[in-house]
């Protein structure tokens, strides 16, 4: 039996109601257009399948790869299809019968199960904690843990930098552990479950030993996998709270506890809604409240915003085997952005930071002087006074 056929009902309204609400929105579909590139179609294609007119097949499976499972489709949909749920189902049937994970998943894969490396990148595992070897005040062992995850230590430690110093200044301490496995964010996404569940336990475990009563990330993707995934795949609640770092800044601006710089002047910035934060958690007012109190900042919001956020074209495992579709949707994105009149583009996705730092660096000088694109992390420690 098949994943899907579980979600057979559900295929069958989204067929019948032939809407398309859709469409307008949908990542791959805004370069692609072609009906198979977003929900609707890719639903007639499951159903071909699920009726015995299509067989399992190599293009099938690049189709439905194609889509960053940002889930606008499945908010946007009147039938109340799951969309993003049937995908997900559909890359577990994909990867059983073997055609998936695709070539570049297939090395990704390998480079987390790799006991040297356990990370997506392909890097030595101890290479992800070389951020933490000038900090003095970080411990094994605590109540407030901090799961780095792979991108923002491997590629953006600098962040991870700036978030210590905005801790610090609050006076806040947090613990690291030096065995921490990839969430498993891309194995789910992949559809390769069992090598999730493998991540999942390994990591709750060292949370547990930790002492942990609240593990805190900084990473979208991270945040989700923690804190609905783990739960769902391993069928028990965790024994910690999982908590995303503008919830903790939050409240520590509420107490106005970071020495702000005074600000004569103001910045306009805008933000984007990473799609694993905003539509696949509903945290979009908690880091609207963090820019807001940060002083001398204006906020502006794009055309597409919270639930209608436009995806910045990386996820879903898009960015690593179809990375022209990932930076061309980024571009579009940035110049919804440059429309607002913002100087800065924020996000809190070290993922969609990078995805559109590198559509950014393929653009034009004269678009590239307009914007820059940050965590906001790195906005508030540029805003603290120096001790």
């Amino acid at each position: 039996m098949m994943q899907i056929e579980k979600y057979k009902t559900e295929i069958e309204y989204c067929t019948l109601e032939r809407c398309a609400f859709c469409r307008e929105g949908c990542p791959s579909w805004e370069q692609m257009r072609f009906e198979t590139y977003f929900a609707r179609g890719r639903m007639y294609l499951i159903q071909g399948i699920l009726n015995g007119d299509l067989k399992l097949n190599k293009e099938i499976a690049d189709v439905i790869y194609s889509c960053t499972t940002c889930g606008y489709c499945k908010d946007m949909c009147e039938a109340g299809v799951p969309t993003t749920d049937i995908y997900e189902a559909f890359r577990k049937d994909l990867v059983k019968n073997g055609f998936a994970p695709l070539e570049r998943h297939k090395k990704l894969v390998e480079y987390m199960k790799h006991d040297h490396m356990r990370n997506p990148y392909g890097e030595e595992k101890t290479k992800k904690y070389e951020w933490t070897t000038e900090f003095s005040n970080i411990k094994d062992k605590g109540e407030l843990v901090f799961f780095g995850g792979c991108t923002m230590p491997l590629r953006s430690p600098s962040t991870l930098k700036n978030m210590i110093k905005i801790l610090h200044a609050a006076g806040k301490e947090i613990a690291i552990t030096k065995d921490e496995w990839c969430c498993g964010s891309i194995g789910l996404r992949i559809g390769d479950i069992k090598f999730a569940e493998e991540q999942a336990k390994h990591n709750i475990e060292l949370f547990k030993d930790m002492g942990a009563k609240t593990v805190m990330t900084a990473c979208a993707g991270c945040y989700r996998t923690l804190k609905k995934d783990y739960p769902e795949i391993l069928g028990e609640k965790l024994p910690f709270e999982v908590k995303h770092i503008t919830e903790l800044l939050v409240e520590i601006l509420k107490i106005n506890k970071l020495p702000f710089t005074e600000e004569k002047e103001k910045t306009k910035v805008t933000y984007h809604d990473p799609c694993h934060l905003g539509r696949h958690m509903n945290l979009f007012e908690v880091p609207r409240e963090v820019i807001s109190k940060i002083p001398g900042i204006d906020l502006i919001e794009m055309k597409r915003n919270r639930k209608n956020a436009f995806c910045c074209g990386a996820g879903g495992g898009v960015k690593s085997q179809f990375p022209d579709l990932a930076i061309n949707n980024a571009k579009d994105r940035i110049r919804e952005a440059i429309e607002t009149g913002a100087e800065i583009l924020l996000s809190s996705c070290p993922f969609c930071i990078g995805n559109l730092n590198d559509a950014l660096n393929e653009m034009a000088s004269k678009i590239q002087d307009k914007i820059k694109v940050i965590d906001i992390l790195d906005l508030i420690a540029l805003k603290i006074q120096e001790k």
